[in-house]
């Protein structure tokens, strides 16, 4: 384990320890994981969309769709560890697939699609790789790209907090760096007390996706 990415090593290790579990996803509760997917849905319309849901777990996004009667197109969602697709495709959701994929690594192997959402994808993450992946994905959709990460101005002491493997971004060059992809930008971190933000960044040319 030792030789794997950085970023993998807290999820290879929690997979160990709990298989494809949502306990293996890291989240510290269903319930925050649930307002972060209710944020996107806020700002983003989804329907009749296709998604790529990068970091997907065990496919909660899409469950949390489906529950919400939101009818996308098609839903794609990948991750790196094979035990959290087995059981994502084990849910046998409508009109959704789950595959294995580093996305670090490439994305070559993605489909392109209307909507890629990263939710808590890049948390294990340091800023300069978070930032790669981010551009990279944005030039892989045709309508935009949703994510987010924890907040540097959340107002708290760092010195009493323990995030690992998480830790906070740089919320202002985050935006800064949104900004400079695209001037059609949305931001919040008014959930969660602002423990958690979350950036939408819209093309300025929007075509659907055909597939």
């Amino acid at each position: 384990m030792s030789d794997s990415p950085h970023y993998l090593q807290p999820y290879q290790e929690a997979v160990k320890n709990y298989g494809g579990t949502f306990d293996a996803t890291l989240w510290n509760s269903k319930e925050g994981q649930v307002k972060r997917f209710d944020v996107f849905s806020t700002f983003v319309n989804f329907k009749n969309c296709s998604i790529l849901d990068v970091g997907c777990g065990i496919g909660d996004f899409a469950q949390y769709l489906v529950e919400k009667h939101i009818l996308f197109s098609s839903f794609h969602g990948v991750d790196a560890m094979e035990e959290m697709i087995n059981t994502a495709n084990n849910r046998s959701l409508t009109n959704a697939m789950f595959s294995v994929s580093d996305v670090v690594k490439s994305t070559n192997d993605l489909p392109f699609v209307d909507w890629i959402t990263c939710s808590g994808t890049l948390n294990a993450m340091n800023e300069s790789l978070a930032i790669k992946v981010i551009d990279a994905l944005f030039d892989h959709c045709s309508v935009g790209l949703a994510f987010n990460f924890l907040s540097d101005q959340c107002g708290r002491d760092p010195s009493t907090e323990s995030l690992e493997p998480a830790s906070r971004f740089n919320t202002v060059a985050f935006l800064e760096y949104a900004m400079q992809k695209t001037p059609l930008v949305s931001f919040t971190q008014t959930y969660l007390s602002g423990h958690d933000a979350t950036i939408i960044m819209k093309k300025l040319t929007q075509k659907k996706s055909t597939k």
